[in-house]
């Protein structure tokens, strides 16, 4: 995965014809992810929704899950939470253990 600054998620909005094009992901699939609560779009007709970065990354991750792991669409969102809660709690970690390493050259 390309690595994105915080400021570039929240960019580079596209519709959701450009982000199918990018992302490589079926309008279908899109349009269940949205009504399922996967990401949110900024518009209110179909016409006017944008999508940023951050939204192409967890559609892409949302696509990958329902494809390779066959997660129903319904349960994207509470796997892609669970998801990112792991992460989280693994950078946690990694940081304590870092700080721990640091106390214990001290004594």
């Amino acid at each position: 995965m390309n690595e994105l600054s915080v400021e570039s998620l929240d960019e580079a909005l596209y519709s959701l014809v450009e982000l199918c094009r990018r992302a490589h992901l079926d309008e279908n699939f899109v349009l269940t992810c949205i009504e399922h609560g996967v990401v949110e779009v900024a518009g209110t007709t179909v016409e006017e929704w944008r999508f940023t970065n951050r939204a192409r990354l967890q559609l892409q991750k949302a696509w990958r899950l329902h494809h390779d792991l066959e997660v129903q669409p319904a349960l994207l969102p509470l796997v892609l939470e669970l998801l990112g809660e792991v992460e989280t709690l693994r950078e946690e970690n990694r940081h304590l253990r870092l700080r721990l390493r640091h106390w214990e050259g001290l004594v």
